[in-house]
């Protein structure tokens, strides 16, 4: 069926319990149950037409049925699935589909079913001052088969921007005798404004990976931001000779180390 005929219901209380979005694996885990479920309605409605003696398609073998258009054809009879519905299923048909916990899967224990991101990071530091300044950044993605481009890269970007803010503005301050947040609002909490997010371009690689799903499909919700702070760090370092693994990485932890003047 064409995608303005279908509706998603989702975040009910009185809908279905299903696994929640964490650890990338929201959009790959729900569109597998929904394409399970869609092969097991497939495979209700075929089977209700071969014993309908009012359908085009009885006693037919259905090994040759394919469904397209709202509509399933064995060789050169079809009939719409609309009418196989209204004659046999008054109050409609539905089908469940599920996903399995990873762990049960053979593949997730014989395979690396991951996504991978290449991060290229370039920084400009003041050599007297030691401000940084993030130039540019380029990131390559291989994530299986992608579901939605439209969302995709730009959530892969974001990612990108989310590394960096991280690496290079905010940060937290907790009081140690009372646990209690010490900047607690935006005057002392630095975010990152537009100039401080240069060029960004990310790559995504045409993927499918058959060992993740039928859909060929796997998560991307960390693999934009797990490198890209480390990208960073690497090009100061790169730059500076000086490495810092206490993010964020502010004008005191790169000073001290600059070389001096005519080093």
């Amino acid at each position: 069926m064409s995608p303005d005929r279908v509706r998603i219901e989702l975040g009910r209380s009185e809908y279905p319990s299903s696994w929640g979005s964490g650890g990338s694996w929201g959009a790959a885990n729900s569109s597998t149950a929904v394409h399970r479920a869609c092969a097991s309605l497939r495979a209700r409605l075929l089977a209700t037409a071969r014993i309908d003696a009012r359908s085009r398609l009885h006693g037919l073998d259905p090994a040759g049925a394919v469904f397209a258009g709202g509509t399933v054809s064995i060789g050169h009879a079809s009939e719409a699935l609309s009418a196989i519905v209204a004659r046999n299923h008054f109050e409609g048909v539905e089908a469940v589909g599920e996903t399995r916990f990873m762990g049960d899967g053979p593949n997730y224990a014989e395979f690396s079913i991951h996504t991978y991101g290449a991060h290229f990071a370039e920084v400009r530091v003041d050599a007297d001052t030691a401000e940084l300044r993030l130039r540019r950044m380029l990131d390559v993605f291989s994530v299986g088969r992608v579901l939605n481009a439209k969302t995709a890269r730009p959530q892969l970007i974001g990612g990108m921007i989310w590394g960096a803010r991280a690496t290079l503005h905010e940060e937290a301050v907790i009081d140690p005798r009372s646990g209690a947040f010490v900047n607690r609002d935006l005057a002392q909490y630095l975010v990152p404004v537009h100039a401080d997010i240069p060029e960004i371009d990310a790559v995504v690689l045409d993927g499918f990976d058959d060992k993740a799903n039928v859909l060929g499909a796997k998560g991307i919700g960390e693999v934009g931001i797990c490198g890209a702070g480390a990208a960073i760090a690497n090009a100061v370092f790169n730059a500076t000779g000086v490495r810092v693994r206490d993010l964020p990485i502010t004008l005191e932890k790169v000073l001290p180390g600059l070389p001096t003047v005519g080093a």
